[in-house]
């Protein structure tokens, strides 16, 4: 039995987090564009930074690979989607998907191999410790994120690289063993931004930590880092969100006015709602390469948000609206305002061309079942032109009915999650994976699905 993927005991990266699996690899169609048409307004504000002058930015053309706080499920090409996955006795393989022929296989060419050993260019030795895959260009990542607390010889955070049939792996950049890498990746094809905490080397209890944004070149390795702050982990400590297409990092820190002390005597269920409201967002722009911020903008409510490649995306529960902050002038566009359901959450799922899509999610109680049933309502926000539609394609888990999760997208097509076996344990986590075009997708017909073949 296969199971896919299964992180390091240490890495707190859930993969099995059953309410949203995310991989944000490949997205041809996130590039920048002005909403035409669309009033601005929304709740940002901007402040300039503190330099009459800050730097452009160095590199442009990024994509977010992964985002903060969702399991790593793959990462896309134009081609195929490559994910690594474990057996019961712990050995690891680079599985890929052709796009083509809709079928599964080892990231292996060569004739009668067993696929267990040395030489083989999807095996992973499982002394190494736990992966996950990136794509940028011509590049295959394998990201070995640790805390430290590994044996010794997993305890050096890594990035290999090897072309994109496998062949010609090798160790890319490493790490100090007192640096933590972030799980958020931004890359355009010859060179990769992320973040890392800095700790004490010598008391890993130490909670006051630096944190850093590198850049990365995919050709030599050769390691830039451009700009660091102090930050205090466990506290206040910012989260990154990625790159924007145009070369701006996004440091996100937040802030709730509001707690279940304010509420003396009442149900954490009845005051959750308000507390979520005083929620305060600030996000300070860093261009890439330049260790002074550009500037910062900032918005507040029971929000939902995604950085994509033509900037912030983020949905108020309350006011339904669908807003998109554009960097660096921070100025933002009310696109869309979603129907009112009655939602106590949301999910961003990303851009497909000129369509950000996302759900509304209530939950209901059923008799048949043993918990509240997640219900999403699912949508497709055109940002040139305002127009919403309605996607009926979901993901099926259990009695839930998610949003059918991107995992990669083509020019032409978008790889789905679109099933969900039982029990959990079983091949890809019960998951199944299906191809359509873009234009069937977003016209929500479902009869063009095509279901990939796994190999167990």
């Amino acid at each position: 039995m296969k199971f896919c993927p299964r992180p390091s005991s240490a890495i707190a990266l859930p993969c099995l987090c059953l309410a949203v699996l995310f991989s944000a690899c490949t997205a041809p169609g996130d590039s920048g564009a002005d909403a035409a048409g669309i009033p601005s307004g929304g709740a940002a504000s901007r402040e300039a930074a503190s330099s009459a002058d800050p730097a452009a930015p160095t590199a442009t053309g990024f994509v977010n690979l992964t985002r903060d706080q969702y399991s790593v499920l793959g990462c896309g090409s134009e081609q195929g989607y490559y994910e690594i996955c474990y057996d019961e006795s712990n050995q690891a393989n680079i599985y890929y998907i052709d796009y083509a022929t809709r079928q599964e296989v080892y990231l292996c060419a060569a004739p009668n191999c067993s696929h267990d050993r040395e030489g083989c260019t999807s095996w992973i030795d499982p002394e190494e410790g736990s992966y996950f895959p990136l794509v940028s260009g011509e590049h295959l990542l394998l990201v070995h994120i640790t805390y430290g607390v590994e044996a010794p010889q997993r305890a050096i955070p890594h990035i290999d690289t090897a072309n994109l049939d496998g062949s010609d792996r090798r160790t890319l950049v490493s790490f100090a063993a007192n640096e933590r890498l972030k799980t958020v990746f931004a890359a355009n094809g010859s060179q990769l931004v992320c973040a890392l905490d800095e700790v004490n080397p010598d008391d890993l209890e130490d909670t006051n930590a630096t944190l850093k944004l590198v850049l990365i070149d995919l050709e030599t390795g050769a390691r830039t880092d451009f700009y660091e702050q102090p930050v205090e982990i466990g506290g206040t400590e910012p989260t990154f969100l990625g790159v924007t297409d145009n070369g701006y990092c996004v440091l996100r820190e937040q802030f709730t006015a509001k707690s279940e002390a304010d509420f003396p005597g009442q149900e954490w269920s009845d005051v959750v709602e308000e507390i979520q409201r005083s929620t305060q967002y600030t996000c300070t722009m860093i261009p890439v390469g330049s260790a002074q911020p550009a500037g910062t903008f900032s918005y507040s409510g029971r929000v939902y948000d995604l950085l994509c490649g033509d900037g912030l995306y983020y949905l108020d529960c309350d006011t339904r609206k669908v807003t998109r902050i554009s960097l660096p002038d921070a100025t933002s566009a009310e696109l869309a305002t979603l129907p009112d359901v009655g939602a106590q959450s949301a999910y961003l799922d990303g851009k497909l061309g000129d369509w950000f899509l996302l759900s509304q999610r209530y939950y209901e109680t059923r008799s048949d079942v043993s918990y509240p049933v997640a219900n999403d309502c699912c949508y497709a926000v055109n940002v040139q032109t305002g127009e919403l539609r309605e996607l009926t394609i979901r993901q099926e888990v259990g009695a839930d009915r998610r949003m059918a999760t991107m995992l990669g997208q083509t020019a032409a097509d978008v790889l789905l999650i679109t099933d969900s076996d039982v029990p959990e344990t079983a091949a890809h986590y019960g998951y199944r994976y299906s191809l359509i075009s873009r234009e069937d997708y977003l016209s929500s017909n479902a009869d063009a699905l095509r279901p990939v073949s796994f190999l167990f």
